[in-house]
């Protein structure tokens, strides 16, 4: 998953809570994403985020996901771009935090 640094993350003052119960259409719409699909399909592949230069942010999911592991997918790696308490989200849910080019974990 790739984050940005701080100065391209949302303006956004959203609360673990909301990320987690706003439809997502306009969690999208709060914090400038839209969803794709990846094709890799690994076990405990959940995807991942890529930030535009514009900030404007892509949610990759695997396209063999079912609905609810996209959502909460989707939900985790916003979380997680927003630097909010991922305490929520079930533990076996994990990141990895790559920012220009360094992996962070």
């Amino acid at each position: 998953m790739k984050l940005p640094t701080t100065s391209t993350a949302p303006s956004t003052q959203l609360t673990p809570e909301q990320v987690c119960d706003l439809p997502m259409d306009e969690l999208l719409a709060q914090v400038n994403a839209t969803l794709d699909t990846t094709e890799i399909n690994e076990p405990k592949f959940f995807g991942y985020i890529t930030i535009h230069a514009s900030g404007r942010a892509t949610i990759h999911l695997p396209s063999q996901a079912s609905d609810l592991e996209r959502d909460i997918g989707a939900r985790f790696l916003i979380t997680m771009h927003l630097g909010l308490p991922t305490h929520l989200f079930p533990d076996v849910l994990q990141a990895t935090v790559i920012r220009d080019g360094e992996v962070q974990v």
